[in-house]
């Protein structure tokens, strides 16, 4: 079996992903995750595919002839072990450049592997002040201690003028 990252991006309309899943599905595919959206008018999807070996080249091609879709197939490996703790920071706050950069360059600094991150804006409720908010999943390496992680973030939070809430998950073992 292959495993392939798909990502689409176009013109909104109806029918999108009943169209690529169906071209997944009659050359044997199997979607494994997938994340879906709307930005602005446009559509984009992202997904891991398993497909066998056979049905690989033929996907591809059927996937690429969708029109008004750029779309993007990349292999990847499957079953990549992340050990660690795994926690969840919130971040909400006045929105001001460079919130990511600076979350995730320290991050990446302790070697926090950044599973999941999703970002927006919205309105405060009586001044209408745009608020920015992030949410995102990470995998602590068992040598870090959560309680320094916790401590630099709370200084970074009061740098930025937001809220930064680190909740802890089960110590896990997982395949992604």
């Amino acid at each position: 079996m292959n495993n392939l990252i798909i990502s689409a991006v176009g013109s909104d309309r109806s029918g999108i992903i009943s169209e690529i899943s169906g071209i997944i599905t009659s050359h044997g595919g199997n979607i494994e995750k997938s994340r879906m959206t709307r930005w602005g008018s446009d559509f984009t999807i992202i997904m891991l595919v398993m497909v066998d070996s056979k049905w690989k080249e033929s996907l591809v091609v059927a996937l690429q002839a969708i029109k008004e879709l750029s779309i993007t197939i990349k292999s990847t490996e499957p079953n990549t072990v992340i050990t660690g703790e795994n926690c969840q920071i919130s971040l909400s706050g006045a929105d001001n450049e460079g919130i990511v950069k600076v979350l995730s360059k320290y991050l990446a600094g302790k070697s926090i592997n950044i599973l999941e991150m999703e970002t927006h804006i919205t309105n405060a409720p009586v001044t209408g002040t745009p608020l920015f908010n992030l949410l995102a999943i990470i995998t602590i390496p068992d040598n870090i201690d959560l309680a320094e992680i916790q401590s630099d973030l709370t200084l970074i939070a009061q740098k930025l003028g937001v809220e930064i809430v680190v909740n802890q998950f089960e110590s896990i073992t997982e395949t992604v």
